[in-house]
């Protein structure tokens, strides 16, 4: 006898759900929620973070910031690199200036601003008939002024006496430098191409684009620029702008480049004294 089970009742099939999308939906509103909550964060007013970027700024145009911006030790501030020199405590005083930072710093840095702005109007004027030559470029940057300009046009070949038409210009570019406030500096660099020269002058292509860069810096003196804002730097054919392979490119090697540094701004730090004799 065999006995039948009854058949097991089919079950309904589920229904798809619908409303899967509200996971994906909620996900995107956490991650909304994160994102906003961020934006806030980093554009909340931070004195200290807006004293850091002052710092950097000026350090990147000037090189070591002033004492009354420095308030960490940091490894490359010292005498080697990675050695921590010593910074005295801030005093009362310093944090005060410090309070007092942007706004002093912002006034400083429009005046020198506004008046590399006029040095390079007046510049660009004066040099206009050379410029359209190619002979002389003039460039600036937020703190400096750069003249760069064609040896051929201030020396003869193999030379670093000034030609007469080169004294009467840059003549009447000392007597413009004259007029820039206390605290700017000027610094005369000369090139050569990499033709080695030999004589009893100028034993070597450095000792040539050395003595070119004093000549510009007698020049200006002579025109009434302290020595104390002036400096002479020669760099031989180390710093090629263009190939030393063909005529023009060394014709573009050739050159001397003046240019011209806003002061330091807050700069409290005591100057160098100045060696005798």
């Amino acid at each position: 006898m065999t006995i039948k089970l009854p058949a097991k009742k089919k079950e309904p099939e589920a229904h798809p759900n619908h409303e899967r999308w509200i996971i994906s939906y909620a996900d995107l509103l956490t991650l909304l929620l994160a994102t906003f909550v961020v934006l806030y964060a980093s554009s909340t007013r931070n004195r200290y973070k807006e004293q850091e970027v002052a710092q950097s700024f000026i350090q990147a145009f000037h090189g070591t910031p002033p004492a009354v911006l420095t308030q960490h030790p940091s490894g490359s501030h010292g005498v080697l690199q990675h050695h921590i020199s010593p910074i005295p405590e801030a005093t009362p005083r310093q944090s005060a200036a410090r309070s007092k930072l942007p706004e002093t710093m912002a006034k400083q840095l429009a005046n020198d601003l506004k008046a590399l702005q006029q040095l390079h109007l007046e510049l660009s004027s004066l040099f206009r008939p050379m410029i359209e030559k190619n002979q002389v470029s003039i460039s600036n940057a937020p703190l400096t002024v750069t003249i760069k300009l064609d040896a051929s046009v201030l020396f003869a070949s193999g030379q670093a006496t000034l030609k007469p038409q080169a004294v009467a210009v840059l003549s009447k570019v000392g007597a413009g430098l004259t007029k820039l406030p206390a605290g700017y500096r000027i610094t005369v660099q000369g090139y050569t191409d990499n033709k080695p020269i030999s004589t009893v002058q100028f034993p070597s292509n450095w000792s040539l684009s050395a003595e070119r860069a004093v000549a510009v810096v007698r020049l200006f003196i002579a025109n009434g620029v302290s020595g104390n804002v002036l400096a002479a730097e020669g760099f031989g054919e180390f710093s090629p702008i263009a190939s030393d392979n063909t005529h023009a490119g060394r014709a573009l090697n050739r050159r001397v480049v003046v240019v011209i540094h806003a002061p330091q701004p807050l700069n409290s730090s005591p100057k160098p004294e100045q060696p005798q004799g």
